[in-house]
């Protein structure tokens, strides 16, 4: 699909089109098959959309050039570019013109403003009854939660190695074993960063409230190793959760250091309960350690987190029905069900993999089935390229919610970030911004320039 427009904000509008289309190229007025062009008079701006044939026009005023104006244009561009979509395909998408990746964001944001969100979200911007309803209940699963906190701050730590890639996976890392030379140099390297950075946040009065190793898989280090980048979190965090999700990852030994440490929660994630599934996105584990981990755990005392993707390759809708209810049978204290983002950088994406039309039908009985149990929605996130437009909801027992996960995904928390690819966040409430510090993405970078990433760092929260 090739798209014409002459707005500032192109990117957005192509993103509309993405909706529709796996394949959206801008390109001069002549070559265009859809186009959006704009109007200017007096403050209002109007939108005039083109799509297989169809059109649509929006109006609104917004006048001057504030961050709130900039935002209507936005809004009202993308909307008119998603009418004529819809009248142009004959479909319509259950997020309707929203292709930002926090819903329950910008419901906050339209209700500061003294709006109806829920309306709004229906009646302009054509989001689904269904998924207005689903925003509403994580926004009242995460009431007393969401707020930001002057003063206080998350940590991240970030463990860039997997025992293997997944087919699916777009995460900057590399498997373990392939890079071992570089591993302990790099855990020497996080250390110290951890450790800096902890002594920062004692110096300027930050108090560290969560601290969450992700990844990679923070549990493919070894046991040693691990335990020397758990001993530089030197202060006790509210709540301490380390991503081990590969089961082949787990064993006594690590549990006992997660433990020793002080860590709360763990993630062990199957991904699916189907054999035939894990090998052929390459998870080189079986599905009875996803058991044997889960046991382990729950014995050793964690919260346990489980994670399943609706839309793998080979998995029919019967067979993710059984994944389904083999994880919420074991009730874990959190229920991840996302569904497959097939991004750039993947083998799945490269492959040219299409999903068939059961992965909404995946994620309707995952939903259905994680309430049933009693599980609530607590928080969502949207990804591009996500399979026919839907989004990654985390469910949990009442109480049982991850504290960090609800501050990072809506941004009300300052994150202090440490390790490859880490983003720290320095949130300003007062005038809706967000700064950020990116650490490089590989390996080999981060390590030989910590020092200017850790000034980077420190500088953004002097400010």
């Amino acid at each position: 699909m090739k798209l014409f427009t002459d707005v500032n904000f192109p990117t957005e509008i192509q993103d509309v089109a993405k909706l529709f289309f796996a394949d959206v190229l801008l390109c001069s007025p002549e070559q265009a098959e859809c186009s959006l062009t704009h109007t200017c008079a007096d403050g209002v701006y109007t939108y005039v959309a083109q799509a297989l044939g169809q059109s649509a026009v929006r109006s609104v005023s917004a006048e001057g050039d504030g961050l709130q104006s900039v935002r209507l244009q936005k809004r009202y561009a993308k909307l008119a570019m998603y009418e004529a979509l819809c009248r142009g395909t004959g479909k319509s998408m259950p997020w309707g013109s929203l292709t930002g990746i926090r819903p329950t964001r910008l419901a906050c944001q339209l209700q500061s403003e003294g709006t109806d969100w829920q309306k709004t979200f229906v009646e302009l911007l054509g989001v689904s009854p269904e998924k207005t309803a689903l925003t509403a209940d994580i926004l009242q699963c995460q009431k007393g939660l969401r707020d930001y906190r002057e003063g206080c701050a998350d940590m991240y730590v970030g463990i860039p190695f997997c025992v293997s890639r997944c087919s699916y996976c777009s995460f900057t890392g590399g498997e373990i074993g392939k890079m071992q030379k570089y591993v302990q140099p790099y855990v020497d390297v996080l250390r110290r960063e951890v450790r800096e950075t902890v002594q920062f946040a004692k110096s300027r009065g930050i108090k560290l409230n969560n601290v969450y190793f992700g990844g990679g898989t923070p549990t493919s280090l070894s046991a040693r190793q691990l335990e020397d980048v758990l001993s530089e979190i030197t202060f006790a965090p509210v709540e301490f959760t380390v991503e081990a999700g590969r089961p082949d990852t787990i064993d006594g030994e690590k549990l006992r250091v997660l433990k020793d440490h002080g860590v709360h929660r763990i993630s062990v994630n199957p991904q699916t309960f189907n054999q035939s599934v894990l090998d052929a996105v390459g998870r080189k584990h079986t599905v009875q350690a996803i058991y044997d981990s889960f046991a382990m755990a729950k014995e050793a005392g964690f919260a346990v987190n489980m994670d399943l993707i609706a839309g793998l390759p080979t998995e029919t809708y019967e067979m993710f029905r059984h994944s389904v209810d083999c994880a919420v049978g074991l009730q874990p204290e959190n229920f991840t069900v996302h569904t497959l983002a097939l991004k750039h950088g993947t083998a799945l994406k490269e492959q040219r993999y299409a999903t068939d039309g059961d992965v909404e039908k995946m994620v309707e009985y995952a939903h259905s089935q994680a309430r049933a149990q009693g599980y609530l929605p607590y928080y969502m996130y949207r990804q591009k390229y996500m399979s026919q437009n839907l989004e990654n909801v985390g469910f949990c027992k009442e109480g049982c919610q991850c504290l960090y996960n609800i501050g990072m995904m809506e941004e009300v928390t300052d994150i202090l970030a440490c390790g490859a690819n880490a983003i720290s966040k320095k949130i300003s409430a007062a005038e809706n911004r967000i700064e950020r510090a990116a650490n490089a993405k590989d390996v080999i970078t981060y390590v030989q320039r910590i020092d200017d990433y850790m000034q980077k760092k420190f500088a953004l929260f002097e400010a």
